[in-house]
């Protein structure tokens, strides 16, 4: 399979992000011109569809460009994954809506999975309210893509007996955002801030219900936006694992002791310590590499995605972030002295991490257990799987 070259221009963005990932964490936004050069490569558009500009990637590829701005920022990588559920529920919506969303190509989307919106039916749309206390990149964006609920009076409309949950894509300038993220101790880049709404309106077209028949009938957009979309975050977990053990590497091999005069280098529990590094984040790598290949495999040819392989998909992820969180730790506290200071590529490792598999962990309960669930010869516990 031959790599798109959104692969090569995102190692290629390497130099410019690193030069500003300090000042986006003091700032706990992202530097415009990182913002901007990401944007002109196309990293936001990744699974959009080619009718708007999009890239449409494959999964492998993706995750391969993704990888690698999470070993330079993980907080623009959130950008990059926090825009996918606009551009796949883009694949949805009919051409004059697609057309407005993707007026600016360049644009990323805020995201919230809150469910915190509540709409009103009216006319020919709803009326939008709620607050969404995290919406990754709403400070550069031009719409917003945030859960909610239609509502029957006081209670969830239900269409099959199953609450109507849609994704409302919210144009930005309507949206109170709230400067909350300066708080933030994690991912200080994402300048994931507080936004409301009270009483927008938002056009039936503009209410994207997952699920929904998509208009192009291609491998991205056929199958559920899981499966391709949730391996994503195992790449943030790679990248930034991969930094993470660049620099405990580099420290570990120049340390002196102080105290013994003897080099770091030489004592068996540094030597343990790097080679397991070494070896985990080569293996978690290939094992959610070779589950989406071969996914990807069968989804092209327009194939079934068995369950038995969605599986393999969804527990590589969860491996990955479990795994990668408990190495960083080890490679901390394995660290100098120097990993103590704020701004340190361990400590900035440390917290984000944390950060990142929290919001892998909230898919836990639908995806993990529904993942044991087929391996074991039962059936999915989440419709969505």
């Amino acid at each position: 399979m031959s790599t798109h070259p959104i692969v090569d221009a995102a190692i290629a963005l390497q130099p410019v992000i690193t030069e500003h990932h300090l000042e986006a964490e003091e700032n706990a936004c992202l530097n415009p011109a990182v913002v901007e050069a990401a944007g002109k490569a196309g990293l936001f558009r990744l699974y959009a569809p080619k009718e708007v500009g999009g890239l449409e990637v494959n999964p492998i590829d993706a995750f391969k460009a993704i990888e690698a701005v999470s070993a330079a920022d993980p907080a623009l990588s959130w950008y990059i994954v926090n825009s996918v559920p606009a551009c796949l529920a883009a694949s949805g919506l009919p051409e004059k809506e697609r057309s407005a969303l993707f007026a600016e190509p360049d644009k990323n989307f805020g995201f919230s999975a809150v469910m915190s919106g509540r709409a009103i039916p009216e006319g020919e749309g709803y009326r939008l309210s709620g607050s969404w206390p995290v919406v990754t990149g709403s400070v550069d964006s031009r719409w917003c893509a945030l859960l909610g609920m239609v509502m029957d009076g006081n209670a969830p409309r239900k269409i099959n007996d199953k609450p109507d949950v849609r994704i409302f894509l919210v144009p930005t300038e309507k949206l109170e955002i709230l400067p909350t993220w300066k708080n933030s101790a994690v991912m200080r880049g994402t300048g994931s801030n507080e936004a409301h709404a009270t009483d927008i309106f938002i056009p039936e077209n503009f209410a994207y219900k997952p699920g929904t028949e998509p208009v192009f009938k291609r491998p991205l957009y056929t199958y559920p936006p899981q499966v391709h979309s949730m391996p994503l975050f195992a790449a943030v977990v790679v990248g930034v694992l991969n930094a993470a053990l660049e620099s405990a590497t580099h420290e570990i091999a120049n340390k002196i002791s102080g105290i013994t005069g003897l080099s770091q280098r030489d004592q068996p529990a540094s030597q343990e310590l790097i080679s397991e590094s070494n070896a985990l984040v080569r293996a978690v790598r290939s094992g959610c590499l070779d589950a989406m290949e071969r996914s990807w495999e069968l989804a092209s040819k327009g194939e079934e995605i068995p369950l038995k392989l969605r599986a393999e998909v969804y527990s590589s992820c969860f491996l990955a972030a479990d795994l990668g969180r408990e190495m960083i730790s080890k490679l901390y506290a394995k660290g100098t002295r120097a990993a103590f200071m704020q701004g340190h590529p361990l400590e900035r490792a440390l917290r984000n991490i944390h950060a990142i598999v929290g919001a892998i962990d909230a898919r836990r309960a639908g995806f993990q257990y529904s993942a044991g669930r087929v391996l074991l010869g039962g059936e999915p516990l989440d419709p969505g799987f």
